[in-house]
C-alpha cells in the first residue's frame, strides 16, 4: 500500500489489505473509498471484507466500482456526491490509485484551477494529463 497524498481531504492509493486498515486508522483517516469493482483482478480482497474490517475499526467505507479505462459522467456525479458527503480525510484504493485520482479530479473540474488539480496529482503521483481535454471540457 502506498499512500499519494492529493491534498488535505483525500488521499489515494493501490489495493489495500486487512492489515492495511490498522495504519489507515492510525493516520487519522475517518472514510475509505473503494473504487474497484469486486473480482477485478485474482487474489483481490472482496470489498465485504475491507467493509467489515473497516466499522470495526471505527472508518466508513464506500464501495464505488468504477471500470478503469471506461469513468462515466454518472460516475464522476457520484464520486463528487460521496465526496461532498463524506467526513474527512478520505482514503481511496483502487488497482493502482490512477482511477482514484481521475474521479477526484474530474468530479473537481468546475470548482479547482485544471493546473492545480493537474499539479496535486502529479505531486502524488499520478499523471492526469491525458484527461486535461476532459477536464475542460467539465469546466
Amino acid at each position: 500500500m502506498k499512500f499519494a497524498k492529493i491534498n488535505t481531504e483525500l488521499t489515494v492509493s493501490d489495493q489495500i489489505t486487512i492489515e492495511d486498515l490498522k495504519e489507515i486508522q492510525a493516520q487519522g483517516y475517518k472514510t475509505i473509498f473503494c473504487n474497484r469493482p469486486d473480482q477485478e483482478s485474482e487474489g483481490q480482497l472482496a470489498f465485504s471484507v475491507i467493509e467489515k474490517e473497516a466499522q470495526n475499526l471505527g472508518i466508513k467505507a464506500v464501495h464505488q466500482p468504477v471500470i478503469g479505462g471506461q469513468i462515466l459522467d454518472d460516475d464522476i456525479a457520484q464520486f463528487g456526491s460521496y465526496f461532498e458527503g463524506a467526513q474527512k480525510p478520505i482514503f481511496a484504493y483502487c488497482r493502482t490509485g490512477t482511477r482514484c485520482s481521475m474521479l477526484w479530479a474530474l468530479s473537481h473540474a468546475k470548482t479547482l484551477p485544471i493546473d492545480e488539480i493537474l499539479s496535486k496529482a502529479q505531486i502524488a503521483g499520478y499523471d492526469l494529463s491525458p484527461i486535461k481535454d476532459r477536464l475542460n471540457l467539465l469546466k
